[in-house]
């Protein structure tokens, strides 16, 4: 009766809460952007035209990149290759991609062909062209030129997805089960002891061999997605490499040990020899160690190169947490709870039967809660800016709003068992439960492919102007435009209190100084002129927000200072 009353109050108010939990994460959480590696400067830049050739090749990335399975390759108007093959990622500055270029080379066009592994796991590559000289064309052997950074990956990356689908609902089932019996949501008054109910050990095993199964052949799956070599190409060296540089090789060997342990802790929670007690701890530990395996998964996907990287690892190991405890306590209870009530007078088996769908529904509530927060969360997280614009013009986008979609449905199932199990009447749950079953397992389908979806690069933020008023009433306005990184153009003028423009500058001096990283300062001088407008082309280095401060010295002297913020973003 307790059970039931507090199933009541939380039907009326549950919902008004979670509305007014979901306001407030979509004020307060931050935007930080979180896709895949990409560049944000290259030397030399993409269609460059150099007087003499250089002696070096950078890329500089927006995040860092992993030590494995990265290259540049240099190709020149004959054909031939112009890099020397000294190909490394800065030690210092992990998002620093370089290789040499070698001596004496000729006048034409150059194609530059790079790969590499991004923070979250997912392999990138793109090719762009420089010129030396007068530029002679597309060099010899180019079959397709794909500007600034893609994922690669092909077919094998759903193969992959594959892998972590069945890792995830082997995981969800394991877990949900466990809870199922722990967690007092099976009616204790049907079990000899805790860990007693009809089909729970087959199903723990069959769940236990294929998260093993998959998360097995994960290793020589994702070496082959991120190194991008053929199945010929693979070795027995690639794959130590995907050990010893990935984080996911880390990680794996992090998943294979806690699957071992796994396998101890469920054989001794139904080892008959052992005291109940010695069971039951069994099966809390095997409960700690799936929510880790869990954890390992949010480890190795985009919240891992997140800004602020601990708190979207944890954010994202409570959403799939949520997920997985819903989905597998229902398919507990699809498989468990029948034969369990079946024990019963049939006079009784209703009524214990709804008891426990009700228990359940308190349990449901507050993973359904959990899971639509930290989703909007993730979503603030990892979508760039602006974030209408990523949904429906991204593929991880459209995928997102399939999920959110599919999640409204399990919830319109979810109400309809609520609501007949506070009336307690009708047959047992059967076709509908199996329809929750089955969107909860197309929603764990499409969270893990969107593990290997780039988000997209966020928009750029457009030209910048601004004004400022000094001491004296002096009013100062900067434009800079486009405001990317790049070629930009500054613009100031500077009126006096009663609007008359200032002509008598000797000269405008612009400070850059980057908010983000330590680059030192970039001066721009722009000389006198008689317009009262200051002009110059110069260049922003570096995605990011920076600081600029404008310094106009007048012939009697006198200073007018004025500092302005911007926000670069990537062309």
């Amino acid at each position: 009766m307790r059970v039931r009353s507090l199933t009541l109050r939380w039907s009326k108010r549950h919902w008004a809460l979670l509305t007014s939990l979901l306001l407030v994460f979509c004020l307060v959480m931050p935007q930080w952007a979180s896709a895949h590696a990409y560049i944000v400067k290259a030397s030399p830049e993409e269609n460059e035209l150099l007087v003499t050739a250089p002696q070096r090749l950078t890329l500089e990335f927006n995040e860092s990149l992993q030590t494995a399975f990265y290259d540049i390759k240099i190709t020149g108007p004959d054909g031939n290759q112009a890099d020397d093959g000294n190909v490394q990622i800065d030690s210092e500055r992990p998002h620093i991609l370089e290789t040499g270029l070698k001596p004496g080379l000729a006048d034409g066009t150059y194609l530059v062909n790079w790969k590499a592994v991004s923070a979250d796991g997912h392999p990138i590559s793109g090719a762009y062209v420089f010129h030396i000289g007068e530029p002679t064309g597309a060099p010899a052997g180019l079959k397709d030129l794909a500007s600034g950074s893609g994922a690669t990956g092909g077919p094998l990356k759903w193969i992959v997805s594959f892998t972590d689908w069945i890792q995830y609902l082997g995981l969800s089932v394991i877990l949900g089960t466990l809870a199922f019996l722990l967690l007092r949501i099976a009616p204790a008054s049907l079990l000899r002891e805790p860990m007693e109910a009809p089909g729970s050990y087959k199903l723990l095993w069959i769940s236990y061999a294929a998260a093993s199964f998959a998360a097995l052949i994960s290793l020589p799956l994702n070496t082959l997605y991120e190194s991008g070599v053929t199945l010929g190409e693979f070795s027995w060296a690639l794959l130590g490499s995907a050990l010893k540089l990935t984080s996911f090789g880390q990680i794996w060997m992090l998943q294979m040990l806690i699957a071992m342990l796994l396998a101890v802790t469920l054989l001794s929670g139904y080892d008959l020899d052992r005291s109940l007690r010695v069971r039951i701890w069994s099966s809390y530990g095997s409960l700690v160690l799936v929510l880790g395996w869990l954890l390992t998964h949010a480890m190795t996907g985009h919240p891992a190169a997140a800004e602020q990287r601990v708190l979207a690892v944890a954010m994202d190991f409570v959403h799939l947490a949520a997920a997985a405890f819903w989905i597998g306590a229902l398919t507990a209870m699809a498989v468990c709870l029948p034969p369990l009530t079946n024990r019963l007078p049939a006079k009784l088996r209703g009524e214990v039967y709804w008891a426990a769908i009700r228990r359940f529904t308190v349990w449901g509530i507050g993973a359904v809660a959990v899971l639509v927060a930290t989703g909007i969360y993730g979503s603030l997280v990892i979508l760039p800016a602006p974030l209408l614009n990523s949904l429906f013009t991204t593929a991880y986008g459209l995928v997102l709003i399939g999920k959110i979609l599919l999640l409204i449905v399990m919830i319109g199932f979810a109400l309809i068992h609520a609501k007949r199990a506070r009336a307690a009447t009708g047959k047992q749950l059967s076709g509908s439960l199996k329809a929750e079953l089955a969107t909860g397992a197309i929603i764990l389908a499409l969270a893990a492919v969107l593990t290997h979806l780039s988000p997209g690069q966020p928009a750029p933020a457009g030209p910048y102007k601004g004004t400022q008023t000094t001491d004296d009433g002096s009013v100062i306005t900067l434009q800079v435009s486009p405001s990317v990184v790049g070629e930009n153009q500054f613009e100031v003028s500077i009126k006096r209190a009663d609007g008359s423009t200032v002509k008598d500058l000797e000269q405008v001096t612009l400070s850059l100084i980057h908010l983000d990283m330590d680059m030192g300062i970039y001066e721009i001088t722009i000389p006198k002129n008689d317009t009262g407008v200051y002009k110059a082309g110069d260049y922003i280095s570096m995605p990011g927000k920076w600081s600029i401060q404008v310094h106009a010295l007048t012939r009697s002297l006198d200073a007018l200072d004025a500092e302005f913020k911007i926000e670069a973003a990537k062309p």
